[in-house]
């Protein structure tokens, strides 16, 4: 039983880790994106990275 728990707290936590990593990438990419084509960057992020918005003015 034990054993059981200890995998489902290191398959979450990776689930967890890998979609902040994923989400912190494309939030990084969208601002990217918006400094490439010579645009200014409005970006909102909250804790995590879990809910974000880019503008490009």
């Amino acid at each position: 039983m034990r054993r059981k728990l200890i995998a489902a707290v290191i398959i979450t936590s990776s689930f967890l880790t890998t979609a902040v990593i994923a989400n912190s990438i494309a939030f990084n990419h969208a601002k990217q994106s918006c400094v490439e084509n010579q645009k200014t960057t409005r970006a909102e992020k909250e804790f995590l990275a879990f809910n974000w918005s880019v503008s490009c003015r």
